[in-house]
């Protein structure tokens, strides 16, 4: 089992965001795993999420942005309450994501989006997806807690978001 130190060490002693992204892809692929992988970074005026980091290329690569929807479910979940989303199936996320169809044909339909936490605010996400059933709420709550060992990598990131 990973255990929160190991996340804490690859931040620390990462040469970049890029590294420190990657390295934590590694922590993750080992628990709970995944087939897709990315990071999100919550822009600091608010009203998008910036692609930090993806597993994949094409659709899901490294670059791209996303409106902030403030309102149903999945946001609820994510931004207010604070705590993990998870999706079991397909079906589960088909009413959260407009790309459910894109995600389907990847083969993927399981979903856990980590809320990274600081101060009380959401700054980012990190987001596994893998096949239907793959997940649980007991990875949904080890995994939460791991990724807050990510959060310096998350305020880097928003720091040099906020300079551009």
């Amino acid at each position: 089992m990973i255990d929160y130190y190991e996340f804490v060490q690859v931040v620390a002693g990462s040469a970049s965001l890029l590294d420190a992204a990657r390295k934590a892809g590694v922590l993750f692929s080992r628990f709970p795993g995944y087939k897709l992988f990315t990071l999100t970074v919550t822009h600091p005026e608010g009203s998008h999420v910036v692609r930090l980091f993806s597993s994949a290329e094409g659709p899901y690569g490294m670059s791209g942005t996303k409106p902030i929807e403030k309102e149903g479910e999945w946001y609820e979940r994510v931004f207010v309450e604070q705590k993990p989303f998870l999706g079991r199936t397909i079906a589960d996320v088909r009413d959260y994501f407009p790309d459910h169809e894109r995600i389907a044909e990847m083969g993927l339909g399981a979903v856990l989006n980590l809320p990274v936490l600081v101060l009380g605010e959401v700054i980012g996400t990190v987001n596994l997806l893998d096949a239907d059933h793959a997940y649980t709420a007991a990875d949904a709550e080890k995994s939460f807690v791991l990724a807050q060992a990510l959060a310096p990598l998350f305020l880097k990131a928003r720091e040099e978001l906020a300079a551009v």
